[in-house]
């Protein structure tokens, strides 16, 4: 069983630990290994979730083992023509991908938009060759709305990506995060 949850500066140092692993896991996410260190220390972590109308930290956790193993952030920013978009980043520990851990980690970030921030539109940036990724994201109600002819230079090599949208103007959603 997982659960999610509003990431607690009580996780930090799981947090970080799982950022480690996950980044070792897969070339589809923005970060390298190396810049682990550099972009993410305890500090930065521990607040995450200071400013709830700018930035929310979603966390899965295995209840047995009680650790992470899933992220999710929605972000907007707060400028006034800004306000009503948002953009999600998710990754998910491969040991549990096909668990539907990235299914409510994006509900619960389409909920935070929807009905908290009542905002119309999220955004997500997908690389091109991700097809599990996009399968999951049109699962969600995203829908493919440009290219990117180089969204990560991977190992040296420009990688393209897609950008997707999910409208939120008529959405009814709740998500329970218990």
């Amino acid at each position: 069983m997982m659960q999610i949850s509003l990431f607690e500066k009580d996780y930090s140092k799981s947090l970080l630990t799982y950022i480690k692993k996950v980044s070792l896991q897969t070339n589809f996410l923005g970060l390298e290994p190396k810049e682990i260190d550099a972009s993410f220390n305890l500090r930065k972590i521990h607040h995450l979730n200071d400013n709830l109308e700018a930035s929310v930290s979603f966390i899965a956790r295995d209840e047995e083992s009680s650790q992470i193993i899933g992220l999710a952030q929605i972000a907007r920013k707060l400028r006034i023509r800004f306000r009503n978009q948002a953009e999600i980043a998710i990754s998910v520990d491969k040991e549990y991908w096909n668990h539907r851990i990235g299914s409510k980690l994006i509900e619960a970030c389409i909920d935070q938009a929807a009905n908290q921030w009542k905002i119309d539109g999220v955004y997500l940036e997908v690389l091109s060759d991700n097809q599990r990724a996009i399968n999951l994201y049109k699962k969600q109600g995203f829908e493919i709305v440009g290219d990117l002819p180089i969204l990560l230079t991977i190992d040296g090599n420009n990688k393209s990506g897609k950008m997707m949208f999910k409208n939120l103007k008529k959405l009814k959603f709740t998500f329970n995060l218990n």
